[in-house]
């Protein structure tokens, strides 16, 4: 059996063989488009073509009865598992049921035992001892050394002025 090629209207009447078909071609243009329809038979087969078709084209799909039980199943399993879920309130008291509490409990013991014995080190007191402190005193002057060295020398030779001008008074 050959596949039927469609009709092919003439150019210039197509669009408004479409307007004709579904009422929408105004009076003086309809009665244009009957007279054309009655010499032009590749119109008048479009036309034919256009009207078996576009029913078609609208035609709904009732699926059987067993795909709309089935769905309906699928929708209440899926609103049931809904009203089941839990809030975050609800899953958060779930962690302190009976069965979780010595969990949690080693945990936190475990964690305040790593935290006193490994950070023992870290948090202890700062406060420099007595000997510390003594050197943080004689650190600055360490470091002026050259400074004081040379202060005492001006300190002699105030001294060795003071005594040379009794002595030539004298």
């Amino acid at each position: 059996m050959a596949a039927q090629t469609p009709a092919l209207p003439c150019k210039e009447q197509e669009e408004n063989l479409v307007l004709f078909h579904y009422g929408d071609l105004p009076g003086a243009e309809r009665s244009d488009m009957q007279a054309h329809l009655q010499s032009c038979a590749a119109c008048a087969a479009y036309l034919r073509d256009l009207t078996a078709l576009m029913p078609l084209t609208i035609e709904t799909d009732q699926p059987p009865q067993g795909f709309w039980t089935d769905y309906n199943r699928e929708f209440r399993h899926k609103l049931d598992g809904l009203a089941e879920r839990k809030n975050w309130r609800q899953r958060l008291a779930d962690l302190w049921q009976p069965r979780w509490l010595p969990t949690f409990a080693t945990a936190a013991v475990v964690a305040l035992a790593l935290t006193f014995t490994l950070g023992k080190g870290m948090w202890s007191k700062n406060d420099p001892t007595q000997e510390d402190a003594a050197i943080m005193e004689l650190l600055p002057v360490a470091e002026n050394l050259d400074f004081f060295k040379s202060m005492e020398v001006l300190d002699d030779l105030d001294l060795l002025e003071s005594m040379g001008g009794q002595g030539n008074a004298a």
